[in-house]
């Protein structure tokens, strides 16, 4: 083999070697740029920061309360809440709105007019969006319904 076609061989392995390194790079920080595994479609309007709070805020809900979900969304809203029943009250002027749906064994209510039995299927939680931190819980029974054109949490919650 002659000299040149040596360099020729040997460039083109090199070559095919950085190719290989830059591919696995950029694989590697699309990883770390989605780092919780959620794309953006499901943050929805929520940024990535947003999202990862409200997340935190469900999962602790979830474990609290023996929960199985079948829907869990938030949205960002404006607004404050002043009287907190749940943590510091909420004053930076954004909320995310957390609504799951879905059994909540260990949450009763003494019955309801609508013949639910106090069965509890929603739960709705307000946390301020530049703290991360919940300040007001409410619930509901009957049939709920998921938030519109919001983060969808499942994914997150999935694992």
């Amino acid at each position: 083999m002659s000299s040149r076609r040596r360099t020729t061989t040997v460039f083109a392995v090199a070559g095919t070697l950085l190719a290989g390194a830059a591919v696995w790079g950029l694989l590697m920080f699309r990883a770390d740029a989605n780092r919780d595994g959620v794309d953006a479609a499901s943050r929805g309007p929520l940024t990535a920061e947003q999202y990862a709070a409200a997340v935190r805020v469900a999962q602790r809900e979830v474990r609290e309360q023996k929960a199985s979900l079948t829907s869990a969304t938030a949205i960002l809203r404006s607004g404050t809440v002043l009287q907190a029943n749940v943590g510091p009250a909420c004053t930076s002027g954004h909320l995310i709105r957390i609504r799951l749906l879905g059994r909540f064994p260990h949450i009763v209510t003494g019955g309801t007019t609508d013949g639910s039995g106090g069965r509890v299927t929603e739960v709705d939680i307000a946390a301020d969006a530049a703290t991360g931190r919940a300040c007001q819980l409410g619930v509901g029974t009957g049939k709920g319904h998921p938030f519109r054109r919001a983060a969808d949490l499942m994914p997150a919650l999935a694992r």
